[in-house]
């Protein structure tokens, strides 16, 4: 009962947080094109036309906050299973914005590789800069697992 209280103020601060909801990372949305893309009639969409002398801009990429990711890896700390702890990690994931950083130390959590696995595919699609996915190299015990990964996360692209 403790364990289900503190899951329900975990997600509660983290919706707090957050007012607005996570999105999916813009590299990858599921097929649809966003809205304020319009394709023309002939050639490419306009925000594809830019000037190559130009560097493209920087986006801001927003993160959990310490306060988040504190109470993230509290959580699952105190959960004796890695099933529970995977099915956590995925709640945890989806209500706040957890960078490649954070979803390392989350990851590590995990007493075995493949639920370190299935916690970071799951976990890319709502990760605010997955162009940072080759750094969770050292999440892995076996470098076999970190390229099952990047097979997984390459074809989203």
């Amino acid at each position: 009962m403790k364990r289900l209280v503190s899951i329900i103020i975990l997600a509660l601060a983290m919706i707090s947080a957050n007012a607005q909801p996570p999105r999916p990372h813009e590299g990858y949305n599921h097929g649809q094109r966003p809205e304020h893309v319009q394709r023309p009639e002939h050639g490419r969409p306009e925000h594809m036309h830019h000037d190559h002398h130009r560097p493209p801009r920087q986006q801001y990429i927003e993160c959990a906050t310490p306060e988040q990711m504190d109470a993230a890896l509290n959580t699952l700390q105190g959960l004796s299973f890695d099933d529970k702890k995977l099915d956590i990690a995925k709640l945890c994931v989806v209500l706040g914005h957890f960078c490649v950083d954070d979803l390392a130390r989350l990851a590590q959590v995990f007493s075995f590789d493949d639920n370190r696995l299935t916690f970071l595919i799951f976990a890319y699609d709502y990760c605010p800069d997955p162009q940072n996915y080759y750094a969770l190299r050292e999440a892995f015990s076996f470098t076999s697992n970190f390229d099952k990964l990047m097979d997984s996360v390459q074809g989203r692209r």
